[in-house]
């Protein structure tokens, strides 16, 4: 047994070695191991020597002494690679394939220099000597601005082309100015240490107001020079930040925050983080302010956000009349405000009128806000046998206007002829038909004679046929104090009392305010009744009275 295992190492041992021994005699015979030629472009990292190996999975080392090789040098280099026990020779070949690199600049110059062609280089790279020329040489007598083409040359010949520019002048290239700057700083243009006695804008219309670039041209002491104005804004701008008070679910833009923008360009208002619209009380905000030219302003201001509870207001919904067989105009004279959404629409309810039938019925108006909130009013509209049609007093109206207005009166002037005629033409008399306002405007036109529903009624009348939005106003009487009938008009600039009616203590009541309504009935009678009236289911007034409206009363 130990004889046969003996056997067996032995035979091992001798496969073995005559495997090595056909290794070694086949490198040996086999020929060269290295490749006849490594190419590496000038200026590289010297390649290793493995790189000369045709099979790279052995080791190999240099025997020729690499740092003498100028790798810089395009050129043919006998190197000697040592491969386990022997040397092999070969060829490091050395190319310049790639052309030089620059970087170059525009060279400006007060008057003609001698100047190299590298001048206009601030760094050429290459990895070996380059020669800079000029392709065409620059004309020195000329002034301003001309294109100079400047090639690098290197060693192995390969070439590399730049462009600039060469440019003689007494003037900078580019004078920059403040946006919104009023005149021209013409000694800016200059160079410095140039002097001259008279410059002056040749040409050119640059806007001082709007950032850019301009071309000009600059008179110097009668030469001119190609110059370029640039027009910058960098002072950030300046602004007031206001709070602001909103309603839940409605968005506030963020230039609703901002007064009194200063600055010479467009500006913009954004939020650095837009508020929560949907968060009931105050918040802080913050705005950006960005002009033209990317200069930016921080305010800090407050968003307070309330829930809207609050429904609608219907005004103008008074008891009428209509006329059987007639449509009535329900809308007429009415509409609803909200303090969210300002006027919104109306639905009327009149499916419980009887056109055809005298007598009294309900009709019901509502009105909805973006919120939910609503508002419902009750009115009654008496539907009677008509005595006078609308046509009969549209033609007695037109009549009327066509001699009292003129196209070129604006809509006030148009309600002041309204109130001098009906002021004018009725004589108070204090008897008048309260139950129909169209047959009371036609007896008040053809007789002249009524009271204050007189003056109403034909009021009524020709403000509607003028175009002007008006409201129906009744006395809330007392006791036994008589009614009282005027209008609440909107010519376009706010609401205002509109009585054709005279007085007496005189009084014009053209276009006036509610504080001068109330200093009027404070003057003419007990418990301020003159015009006592549900301030609830009106329009607030203007504030005051325009220039326009105190010029016109002042003719009466």
């Amino acid at each position: 047994m130990i004889f046969r295992q003996r056997r067996h190492a032995i035979k091992f041992l001798f496969v073995f070695l005559a495997v090595e021994i056909v290794v070694l005699m086949i490198f040996i015979f086999s020929g060269n191991r290295v490749v006849e030629v490594v190419t590496m472009e000038a200026g590289s990292e010297l390649p290793v020597p493995e790189l000369f190996l045709k099979n790279a999975k052995h080791e190999a080392s240099y025997v020729t002494d690499m740092s003498a090789i100028p790798v810089n040098n395009p050129g043919v280099y006998d190197i000697v690679i040592k491969v386990g026990r022997k040397n092999y020779k070969s060829t490091l070949q050395i190319v310049d394939t790639t052309a030089p690199r620059g970087e170059f600049r525009p060279i400006d110059l007060v008057q003609a220099e001698d100047i190299r062609p590298e001048d206009f280089f601030t760094k050429i790279e290459d990895a070996t000597d380059v020669k800079v020329t000029y392709k065409a040489a620059p004309d020195m007598t000329k002034l301003n601005t001309q294109p100079v083409v400047l090639v690098l040359t290197d060693q192995a010949g390969n070439t590399a082309e730049y462009e600039t520019i060469l440019r003689i002048s007494k003037t900078v290239q580019t004078l920059q100015v403040e946006a919104g700057t009023e005149e021209l700083p013409m000694t800016d243009f200059l160079k410095p240490g140039i002097n001259a006695e008279n410059i002056t804008l040749a040409s050119g219309n640059p806007d001082l107001n709007q950032i850019g670039s301009y071309p000009v041209s600059v008179t110097v002491d009668g030469v001119v020079f190609d110059s370029m104005i640039e027009v910058v804004d960098t002072v950030p701008p300046m602004a007031v930040a206001v709070k602001q008070d909103g309603w839940v679910g409605s968005p506030v833009e963020a230039s609703a925050f901002v007064q009194d923008i200063q600055d010479k360009t467009t500006v913009t208002v954004a939020y650095q983080k837009e508020p929560d619209f949907n968060k009931t009380g105050e918040q802080p905000v913050i705005l950006v302010l960005t002009d033209a030219g990317g200069n930016q302003t921080l305010l800090e201001s407050v968003l307070t956000l309330q829930q809207d509870v609050e429904p609608p207001k219907i005004y103008g919904a008074k008891k009428v009349v209509g006329y059987i067989g007639q449509p009535v105009s329900y809308k007429k004279g009415v509409y609803a405000e909200d303090n969210k959404d300002g006027e919104v629409p109306i639905t009327v309810d009149s499916s419980q009128v009887n056109l055809k039938v005298a007598g009294e019925y309900p009709v019901f108006y509502s009105a909805v806000d973006s919120s939910g909130n609503k508002t419902e009013v009750e009115m009654t509209i008496t539907m009677m046998e008509q005595t006078v049609t609308r046509e009969e007093l549209d033609k007695e109206a037109d009549e009327i206007l066509a001699k009292i207005i003129t196209e070129e009166m604006t809509i006030l002037e148009k309600a002041w002829a309204v109130y001098k005629y009906v002021n004018t033409h009725v004589v108070y008399t204090g008897v008048s038909d309260k139950s129909d306002w169209m047959k009371e405007a036609m007896n008040g036109i053809k007789k002249g004679v009524g009271d204050c529903f007189t003056y109403y009624a034909i009021s009524n009348l020709l403000l509607d046929k003028i175009g002007i939005q008006a409201l129906s106003v009744q006395r809330a009487s007392i006791g036994d104090e008589t009614n009282h009938y005027w209008h609440m008009v909107n010519y376009g600039e706010g609401w205002y009392h509109f009585d054709a009616c005279p007085h007496k203590p005189y009084l014009c009541s053209f276009m006036l305010t509610t504080e001068e309504v109330d200093a009027f009935s404070k003057r003419v009678g007990k418990n301020n009744y003159y015009y006592r009236y549900d301030k609830e289911k009106y329009p607030a007034s203007a504030e005051k009275p325009t220039e326009e409206i105190l010029a016109l009363r002042a003719k009466d």
